[in-house]
């Protein structure tokens, strides 16, 4: 990305990263709290969440109104442009991220348990990143195999850090 195109950025991640933040803290703070079993605010799963929403929308903040002194909000948009930004392959990139991490949410995580979905979402993460449908399969084996084993192991590590370390009950 050029240096000149840096504020038009700068101000419209902060404005979609100050929005995130303040979600984060909003649903962080709906958590389930010990107070009534003998435990403090700080004792609640959620405290770590709120915090760092709030670090996320007062940073984003920061970036947004320095994306302001340096004119970001003259976009400047034109149907050239736009045509520009949907063709770019980082723009792809991030949209279908965005997509896995929508259809994990609310999609694999009703269907399945956290195991289950956590598998399925990250292989097919992997696979769809890794894959490229130019060679044929015998060049690419490593790739399923390699998800596979990165599904697992991390699904696992997931799975055990917050249930054994943490105590968090997952769906």
């Amino acid at each position: 990305m050029k240096e000149s195109n840096m504020p038009r950025a700068d101000f419209l991640t902060s404005m979609l990263l100050i929005v995130v933040g303040v979600a984060i803290v909003w649903n962080s703070l709906e958590m389930p709290r010990y107070e009534d079993q003998g435990g403090n605010f700080l004792d609640s799963p959620g405290i770590v969440p709120a915090i760092l929403g709030v670090l996320i929308a007062a940073l984003s903040l920061v970036v947004f109104i320095r994306s302001i002194v340096h004119k970001g909000y003259n976009l400047g948009w034109n149907k050239a442009s736009f045509t520009a930004i949907l063709k770019d392959e980082r723009t792809m990139r991030m949209v279908v991220t965005i997509a896995f991490g929508i259809f994990y949410g609310l999609f694999l995580m009703r269907w399945l348990h956290f195991i289950g979905s956590t598998l399925v979402f990250i292989f097919a993460f992997i696979v769809a990143f890794e894959w490229d449908l130019k060679k044929p399969f015998a060049a690419q084996w490593k790739v399923p195999v390699f998800a596979t084993v990165v599904s697992v192991a991390t699904t696992l590590a997931v799975y055990f850090a917050f249930t054994k370390l943490f105590l968090v009950n997952l769906p």
